[in-house]
């Protein structure tokens, strides 16, 4: 994992026990470095559970106490590193912010290479409405970061505060399942149901072509997931869907959210980012194995006039590298798509995370030559 977590967990050491506390602990977990962790740098998840180990044990604190504080201190971390904006826009109350974290996550595994990001999702539990978050990790026995992260985040961010206990653990099902429910706090307003908007005529302004240009990258399926039409360009680039009978789930399996793909999922999860990826050789495209697979990225919408759901997406890329190289140009993206603008600005942001991460590097470096100078220092003056 990167090494702001490692990085977070330090600070949080450091600030509520000591430097020399924190020293210790490094000792014990065997971590033999000088100065800080690196932000950008990725370290293997073995230090991390090395160094939880050796806090449990110096501390005297139970393991599920310090992830939770651990939760906390990150999310305050990830404030003062220039995110609390992003944070604060991502919804007005808890539920509606855990429900657009999912996309935030994909969007930083983007930013990240190598960035293994965990997954939420939201229900309601069928009794009472209570909100039941999803937990999907690859990382076993961190659920108590998540709640010292959901109880921060609706103490500092809403105003509010709320219990968070553990319905199912990763050992009943593939996942971990919390129950949150707000114990005080302001309430959302309710807003009014708007009755259904009147249209001037029933008679139909896009035939299937037009809308086909229009949106060049768009699936729409029935009730048995069966493909009835999609854009042009994919139909392009993933030939397959001409064929009769091909199903979504023929040409794609689902990234985010972790669901099944079925037709009563979709619409029971309307409102969540969905990430889908080309199963492998469905694309046709002259490129190495790597880059023979495509990421969509977009909103499920349903048609209640056709009882169909479109899947309105564009291609989640990291570059023009990783668009031309799956068969895929500027040109196909729409003029009124801002995956335009991303891509492109993609390109000098790539740029600035190297020269970022360059400089991170040779600051270290730096300050180990200096350490190391003070040190023959001393042994002169000695």
């Amino acid at each position: 994992m990167y090494g702001f977590v490692n990085y977070a967990l330090e600070l949080l050491v450091v600030k509520s026990f000591g430097e020399e506390t924190w020293e210790t602990i490094k000792k014990h977990a065997d971590v033999q470095m000088d100065g800080q962790f690196l932000v950008r740098q990725i370290y293997e998840d073995e230090l991390t559970y090395n160094l939880v180990g050796a806090a449990v044990e110096v501390l005297q604190l139970p393991a599920d106490a310090i992830l939770e504080l651990f939760g906390k201190a990150f999310f305050e971390f990830c404030q003062d590193s220039g995110y609390d904006k992003i944070l604060q826009v991502l919804g007005a109350t808890p539920r509606d912010f855990l429900q657009n974290l999912d996309a935030l996550h994909d969007h930083l595994g983007t930013l990240y290479p190598g960035m293994k990001a965990p997954s939420f999702r939201c229900t309601e539990r069928p009794e009472d409405g209570a909100l039941i978050l999803h937990y999907y990790s690859d990382r076993p026995h961190l659920e108590h970061i998540v709640i010292g992260i959901v109880k921060t985040v609706a103490s500092k961010l809403h105003g509010t505060e709320v219990v968070v206990e553990i319905l199912k653990t990763k050992e009943e099902c593939d996942h971990v399942q919390f129950l949150i429910t707000e114990r005080s706090g302001p309430r959302k307003q309710e807003l009014p149901e708007i009755d259904e908007l009147e249209t001037l005529s029933l008679e139909p302004k896009v035939n299937a072509a037009t809308f086909c240009r229009v949106f060049p990258f768009h699936i729409m399926f029935d009730r048995e997931l069966n493909i009835i039409q999609t854009g042009s360009t994919v139909a392009r680039v993933i030939p397959k869907v001409a064929s009769m009978y091909c199903k979504v789930t023929d040409i794609l399996d689902p990234v985010r959210p972790h669901l099944e793909l079925t037709f009563a999922n979709i619409l029971s999860h309307i409102n969540t980012i969905y990430v889908l990826k080309t199963r492998p050789d469905v694309m046709e495209v002259a490129a190495p194995p790597e880059f023979r697979s495509l990421r969509l990225k977009g909103q499920m919408m349903y048609v209640p006039e056709t009882d169909l759901v479109i899947f309105l997406c564009y291609p989640s890329v990291m570059n023009l590298d990783d668009l031309t190289r799956r068969g895929l140009y500027i040109s196909d993206i729409p003029l009124h798509d801002a995956t335009r603008d991303l891509v492109l600005m993609s390109e000098q942001f790539e740029a600035d995370y190297k020269l970022t991460r360059n400089l991170e590097f040779l600051t270290d470096k730096l300050q180990q030559t200096y350490r190391e100078l003070d040190s023959e220092k001393k042994k002169t003056d000695r």
